[in-house]
Protein backbone atom coordinates (compact mmCIF):
# COMPACT_ATOMS: atom_id res chain seq x y z
CA UNK A 1 0.00 0.00 0.00
CA UNK A 2 1.51 3.40 -0.84
CA UNK A 3 0.02 6.89 -0.97
CA UNK A 4 1.72 9.17 -3.60
CA UNK A 5 1.09 11.85 -5.75
CA UNK A 6 -1.18 11.93 -8.34
CA UNK A 7 0.21 12.09 -11.92
CA UNK A 8 -1.13 12.23 -15.40
CA UNK A 9 -0.38 8.62 -15.94
CA UNK A 10 -2.50 7.93 -13.10
CA UNK A 11 -5.88 9.68 -15.32
CA UNK A 12 -7.33 6.42 -16.48
CA UNK A 13 -7.90 4.53 -13.13
CA UNK A 14 -8.89 8.23 -11.44
CA UNK A 15 -11.57 8.59 -14.20
CA UNK A 16 -12.92 5.05 -13.73
CA UNK A 17 -12.71 5.42 -9.86
CA UNK A 18 -14.95 8.69 -9.99
CA UNK A 19 -16.92 7.35 -12.67
CA UNK A 20 -18.27 4.27 -10.89
CA UNK A 21 -18.38 5.60 -7.56
CA UNK A 22 -20.06 9.68 -8.13
CA UNK A 23 -23.29 8.00 -8.95
CA UNK A 24 -22.97 6.27 -4.74
CA UNK A 25 -22.98 9.92 -3.20
CA UNK A 26 -26.68 9.67 -3.97
CA UNK A 27 -28.08 6.47 -2.31
CA UNK A 28 -30.33 8.07 -0.08
CA UNK A 29 -31.77 10.57 -1.95
CA UNK A 30 -34.92 10.47 -4.09
CA UNK A 31 -35.04 10.73 -7.88
CA UNK A 32 -32.80 9.68 -11.20
CA UNK A 33 -29.85 11.55 -11.43
CA UNK A 34 -27.27 11.42 -14.76
CA UNK A 35 -24.09 12.20 -13.89
CA UNK A 36 -21.12 13.37 -16.89
CA UNK A 37 -18.18 11.80 -17.00
CA UNK A 38 -15.68 13.21 -15.41
CA UNK A 39 -13.63 13.63 -19.21
CA UNK A 40 -17.03 15.21 -19.79
CA UNK A 41 -17.45 17.64 -17.17
CA UNK A 42 -15.13 20.92 -17.93
CA UNK A 43 -16.05 22.28 -14.21
CA UNK A 44 -15.19 19.12 -12.78
CA UNK A 45 -11.82 18.60 -15.13
CA UNK A 46 -11.14 22.48 -14.18
CA UNK A 47 -11.00 21.86 -10.09
CA UNK A 48 -9.16 18.95 -10.86
CA UNK A 49 -6.30 20.85 -12.27
CA UNK A 50 -7.10 23.21 -9.44
CA UNK A 51 -6.45 20.46 -6.54
CA UNK A 52 -3.04 18.82 -5.13
CA UNK A 53 -4.34 15.42 -5.31
CA UNK A 54 -3.37 12.00 -3.59
CA UNK A 55 -3.89 8.22 -5.01
CA UNK A 56 -4.38 4.71 -3.03
CA UNK A 57 -2.10 2.17 -4.36
CA UNK A 58 -2.38 -1.09 -3.82
CA UNK A 59 -1.57 -2.98 -7.19
CA UNK A 60 -3.89 -0.55 -8.70
CA UNK A 61 -5.17 2.62 -7.77
CA UNK A 62 -8.29 2.10 -5.09
CA UNK A 63 -8.67 5.71 -4.41
CA UNK A 64 -8.15 9.39 -4.37
CA UNK A 65 -8.44 12.39 -2.02
CA UNK A 66 -7.62 15.93 -3.22
CA UNK A 67 -7.47 19.32 -1.48
CA UNK A 68 -7.12 23.52 -2.88
CA UNK A 69 -6.10 25.50 -0.03
CA UNK A 70 -7.80 24.19 3.05
CA UNK A 71 -10.97 22.64 0.90
CA UNK A 72 -11.14 18.77 0.27
CA UNK A 73 -12.70 18.75 -3.15
CA UNK A 74 -12.34 14.79 -3.57
CA UNK A 75 -12.38 11.52 -1.77
CA UNK A 76 -13.55 8.98 -3.97
CA UNK A 77 -12.60 5.16 -3.57
CA UNK A 78 -13.42 1.91 -5.74
CA UNK A 79 -16.83 0.38 -4.79
CA UNK A 80 -15.02 -2.92 -4.89
CA UNK A 81 -12.11 -1.46 -2.08
CA UNK A 82 -14.63 0.24 0.18
CA UNK A 83 -14.81 -1.00 3.98
CA UNK A 84 -11.12 -1.54 3.82
CA UNK A 85 -9.73 1.90 5.46
CA UNK A 86 -8.54 3.47 1.84
CA UNK A 87 -10.99 6.66 1.85
CA UNK A 88 -9.90 7.08 5.96
CA UNK A 89 -6.00 6.67 5.16
CA UNK A 90 -6.50 8.64 2.40
CA UNK A 91 -7.99 11.62 4.19
CA UNK A 92 -5.87 11.25 7.07
CA UNK A 93 -2.78 11.71 4.84
CA UNK A 94 -4.45 14.47 3.39
CA UNK A 95 -5.12 16.38 6.87
CA UNK A 96 -1.65 15.79 8.00
CA UNK A 97 -0.83 18.08 5.09
CA UNK A 98 -3.37 20.79 5.79
CA UNK A 99 -1.53 22.51 8.92
CA UNK A 100 -4.84 25.10 9.47
CA UNK A 101 -7.55 22.22 9.96
CA UNK A 102 -10.50 21.64 6.28
CA UNK A 103 -13.47 22.11 5.55
CA UNK A 104 -15.61 20.01 2.71
CA UNK A 105 -19.22 19.73 1.62
CA UNK A 106 -21.08 16.73 1.52
CA UNK A 107 -24.96 15.20 0.69
CA UNK A 108 -26.94 15.33 3.95
CA UNK A 109 -28.50 12.49 2.94
CA UNK A 110 -25.07 11.04 2.71
CA UNK A 111 -24.38 9.51 5.89
CA UNK A 112 -21.60 6.79 5.11
CA UNK A 113 -19.66 9.45 4.18
CA UNK A 114 -20.58 11.83 7.10
CA UNK A 115 -19.63 8.79 9.05
CA UNK A 116 -16.11 8.85 8.21
CA UNK A 117 -15.35 12.22 8.07
CA UNK A 118 -16.90 12.30 11.80
CA UNK A 119 -14.27 9.47 12.73
CA UNK A 120 -11.80 11.48 12.13
CA UNK A 121 -12.67 14.86 13.74
CA UNK A 122 -14.60 16.52 10.96
CA UNK A 123 -18.41 18.20 12.62
CA UNK A 124 -20.90 19.89 10.64
CA UNK A 125 -20.65 23.41 11.00
CA UNK A 126 -23.44 24.36 8.50
CA UNK A 127 -26.01 23.45 5.71
CA UNK A 128 -27.43 24.73 2.66
CA UNK A 129 -29.57 23.89 -0.30
CA UNK A 130 -28.56 23.50 -3.94
CA UNK A 131 -30.54 23.24 -6.99
CA UNK A 132 -29.72 19.64 -8.64
CA UNK A 133 -30.80 18.34 -11.65
CA UNK A 134 -34.12 19.64 -11.15
CA UNK A 135 -34.36 18.60 -7.25
CA UNK A 136 -33.23 20.42 -4.28
CA UNK A 137 -30.70 19.03 -2.05
CA UNK A 138 -29.35 19.54 0.91
CA UNK A 139 -25.62 19.88 1.91
CA UNK A 140 -24.17 19.95 5.20
CA UNK A 141 -20.24 21.51 5.62
CA UNK A 142 -18.44 20.16 7.69
CA UNK A 143 -14.74 21.58 9.02
CA UNK A 144 -11.65 19.86 10.86
CA UNK A 145 -10.57 20.03 13.19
Amino acid sequence: MSIRKYTDDDFEALQNIYNIARPDEFYAEQGNFKFILLADDEYIMFMLGESEVFVYEQDSILGFCGFSGDRINWLFVDPSSRGQGVGHKLLQYVLHKLEKGASLSVWKSNQRAQSLYKKLGFRISGEFQVGFQGHQLMVNTMVYP
